[in-house]
């Protein structure tokens, strides 16, 4: 779902910008309109490939065509993302109605602060940010967004617990 980010180019040409790049990753920060529309294009369209976007999260950028769809090759789609059950106002998600899309959708519960380290480590790499200002952003704007995930989950058909919370390595 990386892949539906507005660019920055187009955050920037946004009211608030500054505040919307900031918060990037924010559900208001991603083009739910393009998801559907790729979601329909799986669904529905029958065409024999559908080419989807990526994220370079080292780039900080979508990558337009990083992944394609192949029909003949999939009976089954499964996708994860951290909006698709969100039916949240801000951003136009509750008009889209992308959680109504899926046949079967399961939420899989993690640990909070675990995930808030893992992404104080991955983002690591977005460029233009030190140590610091990372750690600030991760308990600020990732916290916030991640609070509104776990609003979403009762919008799923099944919710698990992660193996890590389990206590599995694996």
């Amino acid at each position: 779902m990386d892949g539906y980010h507005y660019p920055l180019n187009v955050l920037k040409s946004m009211p608030d910008s500054a505040d919307k790049i900031y918060r990037r990753g924010a559900p208001d920060t991603f083009d739910c309109i393009r998801l559907k529309n790729s979601l329909l294009e799986i669904t529905q369209s029958g065409c024999d490939k559908v080419y989807l976007p990526g994220f370079d999260h080292a780039v900080g950028d979508p990558v337009e065509n990083a992944h394609c769809f192949i029909r003949a090759d999939h009976k089954i789609v499964i996708m994860e993302g951290l909006y698709l059950l969100h039916k949240g106002t801000k951003g136009g998600w509750d008009k889209e109605c992308i959680p109504d899309m899926f046949d079967y959708s399961i939420f899989i519960e993690s640990d909070l602060e675990a995930c808030i380290d893992r992404l104080k480590t991955r983002n690591k790499c977005i460029p233009g940010y030190t140590a610091e200002e990372i750690e600030k952003r991760c308990d600020e704007v990732d916290r916030h967004n991640a609070l509104l995930v776990l609003e979403d989950k009762m919008n799923s058909k099944l919710i698990v617990t992660s193996m890590q919370e389990l206590g599995s390595n694996s």
